[in-house]
């Protein structure tokens, strides 16, 4: 037999060792008040949009592919109550977490955060039985390193043509998975080093309505799983795999003297949490949609109806145009569901229509409504000027109506959805869950959620959402 000897050191002072450090080292105690209660938030929404999308078009071929893949395994797959391997279901419930657009969006880089991290922390607790208060701390510590590599470059993957929620999203997981699978230090930075060859996502769906791109937060989830487990086996990878001449940020983002920010990184780390600034979605729609459809519910409150609309006009940054308006023809005649969750001019007419945007938006019948479709007609965009890049997003339309009336609501940048009152958010968690079939469990989930912080493990939690396990009490 062989014997080589290994000449490779780690770099002790890389992004990748130095984040390590901080992560493997975080205890629940560390944790400030507001930022478990978002946890649990975190947890909540992501089971709760993802059992909705488990009943819709979604839903199906995924939880077919983790069974084909994973087998019989000890991890749920949400909204069945099925199981499969831990890897298997943190693909699936990732990718379904994502499937009806919302989830959550961290404000300066856009990333969707918590269905990735979620989904590996909940499969991986179940197969080796990890307290509530270890679930916890990974979950907020793992979210808070996907915002800070993010952070690196905020929105120059979108701007290439790259979808950072499942590359940055991969880094996160990767985390997560090597705390919970007892790495060494020098192991989790080789699992680190690992996922970037693993890291994916690319946005073309946006341009057709397919579906590919809702894999991104499943194949994050499932690459971070994989990473940890072949590093923990002595698998190896770079330390530098961030900042590296030939890293993830320097061969993905190629322009001469991009300004990449690598000390946002670590600065602060455990005293200013970025993960105060992730907002979970209000609406199914694009993040940066959002402040939109607060304009147009306004519009309908005030008592604006279809019929009397000539013309919408939605004010938008540059940089939103490619994203969420052109190709206008196709922004308007979206072909799935998930085209029209991309796509501002059918929000908003939706919006307009319905007086409402959520679980239960988009349906086909909606998708195929000429009158709904002729409203979208009537939607355009200019560009806005005078908005601010950054954290926060400005929503301004202005309508003008057939006899003449210009009516017009903005929403200012100060106007965040990312402190949703709790019966609202509450509200958003009983409406999926009743669009998945399980509004029964509403009140066992939270509560069990909520318990998480003196629970031995997640038994409750994965319980609570499984519709072929009994409630307590009969409920």
């Amino acid at each position: 037999m062989s014997h080589y000897v290994r000449l490779w050191r780690i770099n002790l002072s890389s992004l990748s060792s130095s984040a390590a450090k901080w992560f493997l080292a975080l205890s629940y105690d560390d944790l400030p008040v507001d930022i478990v209660e978002e946890t649990h938030r975190a947890i909540l929404n992501t089971i709760a949009v993802a059992t909705a999308a488990s009943v819709l078009e979604y839903g199906s071929p995924v939880c077919a592919t983790a069974k084909d893949l994973g087998g019989i395994g000890s991890a749920h797959l949400f909204g069945s109550g099925e199981k499969t391997s831990a890897s298997a279901a943190a693909f699936a419930n990732a990718t379904m977490s994502a499937a009806l657009a919302y989830d959550d969006s961290h404000t300066e880089t856009l990333i969707h955060v918590y269905g990735t991290i979620v989904s590996t922390v909940l499969a991986l607790a179940q197969q080796h039985a990890i307290d509530g208060k270890e679930v916890l701390t990974v979950v907020a510590g793992a979210s808070e390193l996907t915002c800070r590599i993010g952070m690196i470059a905020p929105t120059a993957f979108h701007r290439n043509g790259l979808h950072p929620t499942g590359i940055i999203g991969a880094f996160g997981a990767a985390y997560a998975a090597a705390r919970l699978l007892r790495l060494s230090y020098t192991q989790t930075v080789h699992a680190i080093g690992i996922v970037g060859n693993l890291a994916s996502g690319i946005n073309q769906c946006w341009v057709d309505g397919t579906w590919s791109q809702l894999l991104d937060n499943g194949w994050a989830a499932q690459a971070g799983i994989t990473a940890a487990t072949i590093a923990r086996h002595g698998y190896t990878g770079p330390s530098e795999v961030l900042e590296g001449k030939l890293g993830l940020f320097r061969s993905h983002i190629q322009q001469p003297g991009y300004p990449f920010d690598f000390d946002c990184m670590i600065h602060d780390l455990g005293t200013h949490w970025e993960m105060r600034e992730i907002e979970i979605k209000p609406y199914p729609c694009g993040h940066v949609s959002q402040p939109f459809v607060d304009c147009a519910l306004s519009l309908y409150r005030r008592g604006l109806k279809h019929e009397d609309i000539a013309s919408v006009t939605c004010l938008v940054s540059d940089w939103m145009v490619p994203v969420v308006c052109e190709p206008l023809e196709r922004k308007r005649r979206p072909t799935t569901a998930w085209h029209g969750r991309v796509s501002l001019p059918y929000t908003i007419a939706e919006t307009l229509w319905f007086g409402r945007l959520d679980a239960e938006s988009y349906r086909s019948e909606y998708l195929a409504s000429r009158e709904l479709l002729e409203l979208a007609d009537r939607v355009s965009y200019e560009i806005d000027t005078s908005v601010r890049g950054g954290r926060t997003y400005k929503g301004w339309v202005r309508v003008t109506t057939h006899d003449g009336r210009l009516l017009e609501e903005i929403k200012s940048e100060e106007d965040s959805c990312k402190h949703m009152p709790r019966e609202v958010f509450l509200d958003k968690i009983r409406c999926c869950l009743r669009t998945g079939g399980i509004e029964d469990r509403h009140e066992a989930l939270v509560a069990a959620v909520e318990r998480l912080n003196d629970a031995s493990s997640i038994v409750e939690v994965m319980a609570a959402c499984d519709p072929t396990s009994s409630l307590k009490g009969g409920k």
